[in-house]
């Protein structure tokens, strides 16, 4: 027996054997496989017998080869739309195209509209484990939470992440990081990836803060992640940085959406900066979000452990957050109904007539 598990949302095996010899080898799959794991097996022979028995041995799909690219994303896409199908949620990964851009302002921001403005429930991952702002920015008190869990993936569950999330609201959840300058951010990408991958079960929304730095588990966040923003100021560093990224990953996401660009602190008074037109046009983008440059709000916010959309709802940058978030989830704002004072008479009015 294997003496390793594998932890994947789904599994696609093709095997040319047939009959029991599938049966055997699927029993032994199922010994280093997760209970939510969804299993899709390929093989060649065309058998309702056969069928029907990995069916009830709990095989998700069964395909006979050979297959086009079509089939198969129709096969994976079929397990996650029935109405009893757990739905798996979005992971958005926000990333600076230099240091001091504001990218983690930018996420926390957009996070916390997202989950308070849309109703939608929302977990930020903070991966930047000496430096991380998520536990500043909603003034709460730093934890190990998301060290522990990327110190050993395997052991995260459902009970283990309820244990090391920090509930903010009763919407959105923080995975803050412990900012120790003693502990090393260096990790796996499959360790990273099997993090994400069970929060994401969990959360309709996945906010991903990540760190400005280049390794390999850095670039397979954003390649994987359902949408990526890149947070860039008007100036030449950001601009040669944000262009290297965009052009690098769209060209790893040939099948997904592009980039999205959010320029921030646009207009800080005697600062040479380049137009929002020609930034847009070298990116080969236009910005998502253009914010203006507003210290008094954003220091106000930060200092005062707020979001800006708690601080001033009214505000350009506050209602710029709110529209990026409707781009990501696409979703529009709910309006609760709100009770009122006035009565009604319709019901006497019928009684006496």
């Amino acid at each position: 027996m294997p003496s390793f598990s594998v932890r994947a949302n789904v599994i696609m095996v093709e095997t040319r054997e047939v009959g029991a010899a599938i049966l055997g080898e699927l029993e032994k799959l199922a010994h280093v496989c997760d209970p939510g794991t969804k299993v899709v097996v390929i093989g060649s022979s065309n058998d309702i017998t056969l069928y029907r028995e990995m069916i009830r041995q709990g095989v998700n799909e069964y395909l006979v080869a050979p297959l086009n690219p079509l089939q198969v994303i129709e096969a994976i896409a079929s397990l996650y739309h029935g109405p009893a199908t757990a739905p798996i949620g979005k992971v958005f990964a926000f990333v600076g195209a230099r240091g001091g851009t504001g990218s983690s302002t930018v996420a926390h921001n957009t996070a916390w509209s997202i989950a308070e403005d849309l109703l939608i429930s929302t977990t930020i991952a903070d991966l930047d484990v000496p430096f991380g702002t998520a536990g500043l920015d909603f003034n709460q008190d730093m934890g190990q939470g998301i060290v522990e869990a990327l110190s050993s993936p395997e052991r995260l569950d459902d009970m283990l992440l309820d244990r090391l999330l920090i509930k903010h609201t009763s919407r959105l959840n923080l995975f803050v990081a412990p900012a120790q300058l003693d502990r090393e951010a260096t990790f796996s990408p499959e360790a990273v990836e099997t993090v994400l991958d069970i929060v994401r079960q969990v959360s309709p929304c996945v906010i991903v803060d990540v760190p400005h730095v280049w390794a390999p588990w850095v670039k397979q966040v954003l390649i994987s992640a359902d949408e990526i923003i890149v947070t860039a100021t008007p100036d030449l560093a950001s601009l040669r940085n944000g262009k290297n990224i965009y052009d690098l990953i769209n060209q790893a996401r040939p099948n997904d959406r592009p980039l999205k660009v959010v320029l921030n602190q646009v207009g800080i008074p005697r600062r040479p900066e380049i137009p929002v037109k020609d930034f847009a046009e070298a990116m080969g983008a236009e910005p998502a979000l253009v914010l203006p440059f507003d210290p008094q709000t954003f220091a106000t916010a930060g200092n005062n452990g707020q979001m800006v959309g708690e601080l001033n709802p009214q505000s350009r940058a506050a209602q710029g957050f709110r529209e990026l978030a409707q781009k990501l989830t696409g979703r529009e704002p709910r309006s609760e109904a709100k009770p009122t004072n006035k009565l009604s008479f319709d019901f006497l009015r019928r009684k006496k007539a």
